[in-house]
């Protein structure tokens, strides 16, 4: 099992926790580190709150292009406000899975977010 780089947010410090606050954001950019990532590989970001299992948020993105599957650079997703909102006061990993035509999905390393109002 491969675990990738921590997925960035746009705006955010790349370093530690990041506190997000609701009333000053609509959406979330995350960005996912480019990597020679395997042909027809997507991404789909996930949070998660401990040991309870995490929940995908976003849309299910490529990483690669063309039947080559070039990687393809600067990805980024979009984690909107309202499946932050269910995170109101706790610590969240944002994380992104990567899965593969036919293996179970890779998970990246979490980048911690502090979710207030």
């Amino acid at each position: 099992m491969t675990t990738y780089a921590k997925p960035t947010l746009k705006d955010f410090p790349t370093a530690g926790e990041i506190t997000i606050s609701l009333s000053k954001t609509t959406a979330l950019i995350v960005k996912i580190p480019d990597t020679p990532f395997a042909p027809y590989s997507n991404a789909q970001l996930t949070l998660g709150v401990g040991s309870t299992p995490p929940t995908p948020a976003g849309a299910f993105t490529p990483l690669t292009e063309g039947e080559e599957g070039t990687p393809r650079k600067d990805v980024t997703v979009t984690v909107t406000n309202a499946e932050l909102t269910a995170y109101l006061g706790k610590l969240v990993e944002l994380r992104y899975e990567v899965s593969y035509e036919s293996w179970d999905p890779d998970t990246s390393e979490p980048q911690m977010l502090r979710v207030n109002a």
